[in-house]
């Protein structure tokens, strides 16, 4: 029996309802550890290059890494990968919360979905048991209510379900993946994946625990978080994110107006504080976590922003998106538009910065009340960014447009329109400015999925979304070593476990180098080489020389040549022969 992992990837063809299980050995696992790098391996070996992002050809893959699952603090994430329907490259984004542990528990590393079905379905995966369902008294219907039907017609309240929206049914290339209805897959557009395979949800039930060569450490690490909480969790145990705001407001690279500006008087008025001050019911975390950072509010006056606490609250990136980045003061519209992005699955950072992109081009005259079907877009305005949240999702009048994205929306429409798309290869930026915090000029150029708000390109982070780790969980680099070492037997180091998060980073290189990405596409939105309008940074300027060197820099400490493409004795030291295109 191997340790820290099952060695066990279920694959199922929706098109034909064949499932098989592939097992790819110890020396396998030892080399990738899951997440990231079973994404990578999966996409590279299963899917034909150039394969339409939303046809049957392409792969959506839910991928535990060697740590998800155990019990202790931060071990809930998995990642969801395919080609990207937004960026046409490698598309990757995280989860927390329990539906990754629970395909552990169920005794799988991974889940691929191919095909597509001819009608809607969803997955009932319990144990060694899979069937394919028929889903189409599921389809139409919004997260809540499917998730209600599911657990009713399978008798089980525990039952974790994992779903594609409304917006990704109508295929939005932002839709997003909603577990358990307040924990998300959020970034670039595998909603829309799973949505074009007619795959509704995918509903798991586990009965085993995942096994672990020696307990003992993993134990410890609980202990020691519980115990250090004050001191080292306190924010997020508290407050979640959305506590560094008036941090940033200060500093001066908040994100306001399309990042146009960085700081924003009313940024107390929407914070974290705000809402555990008047809205939240209470704090609750992830599998097997002490520390909950998740929110539960709950609004009921006024009626029309009423908001339950199942769908969880807004943390950092949709309080800015949505917030600051269209400067929008009013809390419980905010609370209910959180909301409504989760019941339609929608993803907040790419809904807030087309909106944001819409709003400007709209206040320059670029974008008419013809061309928005007689809205008119006003920063502040937040009732009309929760009736094109609506149209987004149902791709109905100027929603249908902005369903695309920012780039593909300014590249439609033109105009100089593309001059205020802020993007990286087509993904919409988190809501972090690189022009306030310069290690993101380092992320974003290069980071595989684009815009990415977690800077997945730098190797702790690469590393986390490898293993299944939480990335605000406070653990050193030797405790995550202590922590694979524990659940696997091997006598992994710190540097065996830098070439695992390398390896992953250089399989996702390959892949967009596959589909046609370049080193033209490792570079930052013009806006981004404007000064900041506003706050303290006003006299900073990024100059395009500045992130071209950066970009370089990164490219040599990757062992990769100055066009971005990894050098043959790179390919051979991480043994990734098999994955590199024939010379």
């Amino acid at each position: 029996m191997p340790n820290g992992f099952w060695d066990r990837i279920l694959h199922v063809d929706l098109a034909t309802g064949a499932t098989r299980v592939e097992r790819l050995g110890a020396e396998f696992w030892r080399a990738y550890l899951g997440g990231r790098s079973l994404i990578a391996h999966e996409l590279l070996t299963e899917v034909p290059a150039g394969a339409d992002p939303l046809g049957p050809d392409n792969v959506l893959v839910f991928a535990a890494g060697v740590l998800t699952g155990l019990p202790f603090p931060g071990s809930a994430r998995h990642s969801v990968g395919a080609r990207s329907p937004l960026t046409g490259g490698f598309g990757e984004a995280e989860a927390g919360g329990y539906w990754g542990s629970e395909l552990r528990l169920a005794g799988w590393d991974a889940l691929c979905v191919h095909g597509r079905a001819e009608r809607p379905v969803y997955l009932w995966i319990k144990d060694d048991a899979v069937e394919v369902r028929d889903a189409a008294q599921l389809w139409g219907q919004e997260t809540g209510a499917v998730e209600d039907a599911i657990r009713a017609e399978l008798g089980d309240r525990l039952i974790r379900v994992a779903q594609t929206g409304i917006a990704g049914e109508n295929l939005v290339k932002y839709a997003l993946i909603a577990n358990d209805l307040n924990d998300v897959a959020g970034r670039t557009g595998l909603g829309a994946v799973m949505g074009s395979k007619r795959l509704k949800a995918i509903a798991v039930r586990g009965s085993h625990k995942v096994p672990v060569a020696d307990p003992a450490p993993i134990q410890q690490v609980a202990k020691w978080v519980i115990a250090t909480m004050d001191g080292k969790h306190n924010r997020f145990h508290y407050y979640g994110t959305g506590a560094i705001m008036k941090g940033k407001h200060l500093e001066g690279h908040l994100i306001v107006r399309n990042f146009q500006d960085g700081q924003w008087d009313p940024v107390e008025q929407i914070d974290a504080l705000a809402i555990k001050e008047r809205y939240a019911e209470r704090q609750t975390g992830c599998y097997a976590c002490a520390v909950r950072c998740k929110k539960r509010v709950r609004v009921e006056q006024p009626e029309r922003y009423a908001t339950e606490p199942r769908y969880g609250g807004p943390e950092y990136e949709t309080l800015a998106a949505l917030g600051t980045n269209l400067a929008v003061d009013n809390l419980p519209l905010l609370l209910r538009a959180n909301q409504r992005l989760s019941q339609l699955g929608l993803d907040s950072i790419s809904t807030g910065g087309t909106i944001a992109w819409a709003t400007e081009c709209y206040q320059r005259g670029l974008l008419t009340a013809q061309d928005t079907g007689g809205l008119a877009l006003t920063w502040g305005d937040g009732d009309t960014a929760l009736q094109l949240i609506e149209l987004i999702a149902r791709r109905e009048g100027f929603g249908a447009l902005l369903a695309e994205g920012t780039l593909r929306a300014a590249r439609a429409i033109g105009r100089g329109t593309e001059r205020y798309a802020v993007q990286v290869k087509g993904l919409e930026l988190g809501m972090h400015d690189p022009r306030g915090v310069p290690e993101l000029v380092r992320n974003y150029p290069v980071t595989p999925t684009g815009g990415d708000h977690t800077s997945a390109a730098h190797p702790r982070t690469s590393l986390r979304n490898t293993v299944g780790l939480c990335h605000f969980l406070q653990y050193d680099e030797a405790t995550v070593v202590d922590l694979v070492r524990a659940a696997t037997g091997w006598d992994v180091g710190k540097d065996e476990l830098r070439t695992v998060a390398a390896r992953g980073l250089t399989m996702a290189r390959l892949f967009n180098l596959r589909e046609g990405l370049t080193r033209d596409d490792d570079r930052l939105p013009a806006r981004l080489h404007e000064p900041i309008r506003t706050g303290p940074l006003s006299e900073r300027r990024l100059a395009e020389e500045e992130v071209a060197a950066a970009v370089q820099e990164y490219y040599r400490q990757q062992g990769w040549d100055e066009r971005g493409v990894p050098r043959p004795e790179t390919i051979a030291g991480l043994g990734l022969q098999r994955y590199a295109p024939a010379s």
